[in-house]
């Protein structure tokens, strides 16, 4: 008897599983060798997770009770977002939509691969024609890019010095837009407008723009001002020579593993590491900002949807027209005009925003431009046992970085986690910001490798009450943090933050700071009140491991601080020692202490579930 192709028959061929609730769990499956003109069963899949999600809305729009979507393993490059909306929601926590690899790594990248290569004297180059906006049916058309990822490892944008900073000898008289270079370490270029100088300032950095240099008096004079439109930004408002690098010239292209778009030309310039080769080179540069977007619609949010196992890359950001200036975290100034100080965050490789019920599992986010994910007036959702790793950006946002900021952003969590190298374009980044934002858990994770703090917790400048609290951050291991800005620390807060509970977290090596201000193992600053530190362990840090700046009260409990001999446990500045709570706390003089195998902390802290291979 011969079936005829119905509709039914389609979503048998798409095959199904058996829920959590004894329901046949419709599926999906996608190949990069499927076609997306198939019906989507195992036999034959589909090529896209474009053309998957829209399979799965008939699916959902049947009343499927769950649908899995099975992707094989491969890169699946985006040529736009993958934007859910609440027509994706999954029926209820039993009957989720849940996009899941299979068999290997999935990888959605926003970049595209670059080649040919070819020897030009001593390195090698590609032809890359660039336009401002490419099309997805153009596939020779770049639009201009910051980084660059070859053999899966980030590449340097050529840069003077290759390690370290040099210092400005002097500034001119507005301290903002030049300053003069020290003979020895003065550049010469022949087009500076492409140049841009890379400023350190204590817990944030600007990237602008060179507009002239001046060899004779050693002089750079930049596009628009250096730093955010606050004093404390001027050029010299934190240290005496602060710390620069000048990047982006033909000139600085001298070591291995630096490239240089020349943009005019349509020409990259990359100087090979050792052990590559013109034959087996895979370089990738980014073209989508987000690859993944999940937000609601008014009231309706998107609900119960679930990513496991996959690999977020390769996203681009753009620098404003008048240069980054940095304010905190990735907050930075949006400088449409020179003037501009309007407030922005920058983009996240994933956002979910308006959403519940919203899991990451085992996910990576890696080789990022700006940031890695954010969750934005999210409810009951979170990330567990992924990994966030070069990030030009934030690591991990929770919250919203404006209050009040409705629907409220409650009950989210990131659990078992690495977070490591973020800030890499950005250094005053952090690992894991949490904003206004209630309730969030913070817990076994590890955070290391980081030029600014670790986590960051509150956004509001004094002690007025705001959304932030009820936070649970516990159990964390941050390490080898604040390894390239100053005033920050393992874990900061700002503002007022009821039921708020640092507890059992291991935190160590921060270095000496570089700027004017000193780098903690916790910093409560500005309006810190009514949080909880209890059985925190905190060493080798080269200043106070608790410091404490225009805080009220806060309770401290059973914490083992240790300090270098010479250096105060706790550090206070316009805030009163007598107003925290302090009930037996050990405090320790030992510049080589290390935790004991009995230590709480160092028991409790850290990942307990992480993913195989992260």
């Amino acid at each position: 008897m011969k079936i005829r192709h119905s509709a039914f028959a389609t979503m048998m061929a798409w095959g199904a599983l058996l829920g959590a609730s004894g329901f046949a769990q419709s599926v999906v499956y996608v190949s990069p060798s499927g076609d997306d003109s198939a019906d989507g069963s195992q036999a034959h899949p589909l090529r896209t997770i474009h053309q998957s999600q829209r399979r799965t809305r008939e699916l959902i729009a049947r009343d499927a009770k769950g649908v899995r979507i099975e992707i094989a393993a491969g890169d699946y490059v985006l040529d736009e977002s993958l934007v859910f909306t609440p027509q994706d929601s999954g029926n209820s926590a039993e009957a989720p939509v849940v996009y899941a690899a299979t068999g290997g790594d999935v990888v959605l990248s926003g970049g595209r691969r670059i080649g040919p290569w070819r020897v030009e004297g001593d390195h090698w180059v590609a032809d890359v024609p660039l336009a401002a906006e490419s099309s997805p049916d153009d596939e020779a058309v770049f639009k201009p890019f910051r980084d660059l990822w070859v053999n899966g490892r980030r590449a340097t944008r050529a840069r003077a010095p290759n390690e370290g900073y040099f210092r400005v000898e002097s500034t001119e008289p507005d301290n903002r837009t030049s300053f003069v270079a020290a003979a020895s370490e003065f550049q010469s270029l022949a087009h500076p407008g492409f140049a841009e100088v890379g400023f350190l300032h204590d817990w944030s950095t600007s990237r602008i723009r060179l507009a002239a240099i001046d060899a004779a008096t050693r002089t750079y004079t930049f596009n628009a001002p250096i730093g955010a439109n606050m004093p404390q930004f001027a050029i010299s408002n934190f240290e005496a020579n602060p710390r620069y690098f000048l990047e982006n010239a033909r000139e600085f292209l001298d070591a291995p593993g630096e490239w240089f778009l020349e943009e005019a030309a349509g020409k990259l310039h990359y100087v090979p590491r050792e052990g590559e080769t013109l034959e087996t080179v895979e370089a990738i540069a980014p073209q989508l900002e987000q690859l993944v977007i999940v937000r609601g619609d008014g009231e309706t949010p998107v609900a119960h949807l679930t990513f496991s196992g996959l690999t977020f890359s390769h996203t681009r950001f753009e620098l404003p027209p008048y240069g980054y200036a940095g304010v905190q975290s990735s907050w930075h100034s949006r400088r449409s005009t020179p003037d501009d100080d309007t407030g922005v965050t920058m983009a996240a490789a994933v956002l979910v925003d308006n959403a519940r019920h919203i899991r990451f599992e085992s996910c990576r986010f890696e080789h990022l431009a700006a940031c890695g994910v954010h969750m934005l007036r999210c409810q009951d959702s979170g990330i567990s046992r992924s990994t966030v790793r070069d990030v030009g950006g934030d690591g991990v946002l929770i919250g919203a970085a404006h209050n009040p900021s409705l629907p409220l952003t409650i009950n989210n969590s990131v659990e078992d986690c690495l977070i490591e190298n973020c800030g890499v374009n950005f250094f005053g980044a952090v690992g894991l910001w949490i904003g206004f934002s209630e309730n969030t858990t913070a817990a076994h994770n590890e955070l290391r490798n980081l030029p600014y703090t670790g986590v960051s917790v509150g956004w509001q400048w004094d002690d007025a009450p705001t959304p932030c609290k009820g936070h649970d951050v516990r159990q964390n291991h941050i390490h080898h943090i604040m390894n390239a800005l100053s005033d920050g620390g393992g874990i900061y807060t700002l503002g007022r933050q009821p039921g708020t509970r640092l507890t059992q977290n291991l935190i160590h090596d921060a270095p000496v700071n570089a700027g004017r201000a000193e780098s903690n193992g916790v910093f409560m600053d500005q309006g810190s009140t009514e949080i909880l530190l209890q059985e925190n362990t905190i060493y080798n840090i080269a200043r106070s491991p608790i410091r404490f700046h225009m805080a009220g009260s806060n309770t401290l409990v059973r914490n083992r601080l240790v300090a270098a001999p010479g250096i105060p446990t706790f550090s206070y500045l316009a805030a009163d020692p007598a107003a925290m709570v302090m009930q037996e706390n050990e405090e320790v003089s030992d510049a080589n202490w290390q935790p004991p195998t009995d230590d709480p902390a160092a028991k409790a802290a850290g990942p307990r579930h992480l993913a195989p291979g992260h």
